[in-house]
């Protein structure tokens, strides 16, 4: 007899055989690629003229940066540019795809309420309007252990979880109490992949850098840096910040540079001079 081997000692009530059909891979069927939720510029294959996927429903993607390198300005970009409105006139590349009757989920784990008001507003202000679908929160008078089950709650069982087109977590180190945790790390990145898979939502999350390396912080920089369909690299030299496609599971989008605009409001830049 086979002995059974298990984690934590300890046998999840699971069928495998209907797991066995739901999990099979049949390499005859046509599957289409997944859809588009954010496109960030377009690319020429043959005749035609393709969108270049920043990020697809059912999958997540990642911003890492160094404390204060505007990786919020460009959370921000992202999510009015997935809604639309005016926002083409601050960055004309960003679009977002496939978002009637869908919701934008953006979850601040660090800022005060004044400051996370603020960073929606500057959404709002990007948009042109206050879209009644742009739905903000702040967490950050509750623990890591919390905030992650509120955002699985969020996704997997609130009236918005059949809806919710895109969701932001910013950051993603603080809905876990050690960022080199590698059980909890490992659980955080299990969790989005199965929250984005079950919502079929794309879910985009900050992550810090590691001082003087282009790493991300921890174990858990590092495991979602491995699953994440893109990761964008944001660097700031000075006015101009620059976001750069790392890892990219589908065509990369060009290197881009932004700043603020007289308004405090991102804006991409047609200064592209090279990082000294």
């Amino acid at each position: 007899m086979i002995e059974k081997l298990t984690l934590n000692n300890q046998e999840d009530s699971i069928d495998f055989k209907a797991m066995q059909r739901s999990c099979f891979v049949d390499v005859t069927e046509e599957l289409p690629p997944p859809p588009i939720a954010l496109s960030l510029g377009t690319y020429t294959y043959g005749q035609q003229i393709y969108p270049i996927p920043f990020g697809t429903y059912g999958n997540f993607s990642a911003l890492v940066g160094a404390s204060k390198s505007m990786k919020t300005f460009l959370k921000s970009a992202l999510i009015a540019g997935y809604i639309g409105g005016q926002a083409q006139n601050y960055f004309p590349n960003l679009k977002g795809h496939d978002v009637e009757d869908k919701l934008i989920i953006d979850v601040d784990t660090e800022q005060s309420l004044w400051h996370t008001q603020r960073v929606a507003k500057r959404v709002c202000e990007m948009v042109g309007t206050n879209p009644n679908n742009f739905i903000p929160f702040t967490t950050r008078e509750y623990d890591a252990r919390i905030r992650f089950q509120f955002i699985e709650w969020i996704m997997m069982e609130s009236e918005y979880r059949n809806n919710i087109g895109l969701i932001t977590i910013d950051g993603a180190a603080d809905i876990l109490e050690n960022v080199n945790d590698l059980d909890m790390a490992n659980l955080i990145t299990q969790g989005m992949m199965k929250w984005t898979t079950k919502s079929n939502a794309h879910l985009c999350t900050i992550l810090h850098r590691n001082h003087n390396t282009d790493k991300p912080t921890g174990h858990l920089g590092s495991s979602i840096m491995k699953k994440s369909e893109t990761v964008a690299f944001v660097t700031r030299d000075d006015k101009l910040t620059k976001v750069t496609p790392d890892y990219c599971r589908n065509y990369p989008f060009d290197e881009f540079y932004f700043e603020l605009d007289e308004n405090h409001l991102p804006k991409e830049s047609e200064d592209s001079k090279p990082f000294i």
